[in-house]
């Protein structure tokens, strides 16, 4: 997969960055039809040893959920040029899923049936749910449009709409995530935990695209994603008055991500 191209050194490693993604996925594809086989043989023997919820809180980067790995896996094979929209049609639909170790080893894509999956801690529930779905029930919950438009750029093997439908649902992931955070600010220990993952779903699936297109924007949503986590270090340090600090830093954060989003919309239609 990796060819020779006339590039600037600058895009040669964003190049190459994409290609070994793109790499690793595809072999992890390929291992799918092994296992197929081998479940037949011993299904037991080949379940993959899952971390459970808690542990995900033993590093300083904000901890994974089987959404973001997914969706990690997406954006990766989207980047790339060549054609993987039946891989991508897969892992949103759930057929496949990205193994727990994707971080830690090559990326292995797991089948949904045999996968046990977790949502972030607060929640204390398996998923195995699928993106597709998610996309569903924020259109239920929200009236918007998400997996329409995605089976539509799917359809359509159109990337940028695919992108820009999922940046929105992770916009809408975000908000009702920290709205959960709010509600349940007497838990001080749980929503910092929380907290993580929101800046997961940021980092994964707003955070780069804001911080290119949107540049003040991204500044403006990271400084106030910062400053929910000083403030519920405030509640755990029997400060009540942190909880209005969290309140106004929740809202600039969506307002900033509202703005970055609606900004690079109005470019895109205006260059179209």
């Amino acid at each position: 997969m990796m060819q020779q191209r006339a590039i600037r050194p600058k895009n040669m490693s964003v190049t190459m960055i994409v290609s070994a993604g793109v790499l690793m996925i595809l072999a992890g594809l390929v291992t799918i039809e092994v296992v197929a086989i081998a479940d037949h043989l011993d299904a037991s023997a080949l379940d993959p040893a899952f971390c459970s919820p808690s542990s995900l809180h033993t590093t300083t980067e904000p901890p994974e959920t089987q959404l973001t790995r997914d969706y990690g896996a997406i954006r990766i094979l989207l980047k790339d040029p060549a054609d993987h929209f039946s891989q991508i049609r897969r892992v949103y639909a759930g057929d496949l899923h990205v193994s727990v170790a994707a971080r830690a080893q090559p990326v292995i894509l797991k089948r949904a049936d045999r996968a046990k999956l977790f949502k972030a801690e607060y929640q204390r529930i398996s998923w195995t749910g699928s993106l597709r779905q998610e996309a569903q029930r924020v259109d239920r919950e929200r009236g918007t449009t998400l997996a329409l438009t995605i089976d539509q750029g799917l359809q359509a093997y159109d990337r940028i709409k695919i992108e820009a439908a999922f940046r929105e649902m992770f916009a809408i992931l975000l908000d009702d995530l920290l709205i959960s955070i709010q509600q349940r600010l007497d838990q001080s220990v749980t929503v910092g935990r929380a907290l993580q993952h929101a800046r997961r779903f940021y980092a994964e699936g707003l955070d780069a695209h804001l911080s290119i297109n949107a540049p003040e924007q991204a500044a403006r949503a990271s400084f106030a994603l910062d400053a929910m986590a000083r403030a519920i270090e405030e509640l755990k340090a029997g400060k009540s008055s942190a909880r209005v600090w969290f309140a106004r830093e929740r809202g600039n954060f969506m307002r900033a991500i509202s703005e970055g989003l609606s900004a690079q919309a109005t470019i895109a239609t205006k260059a179209a």
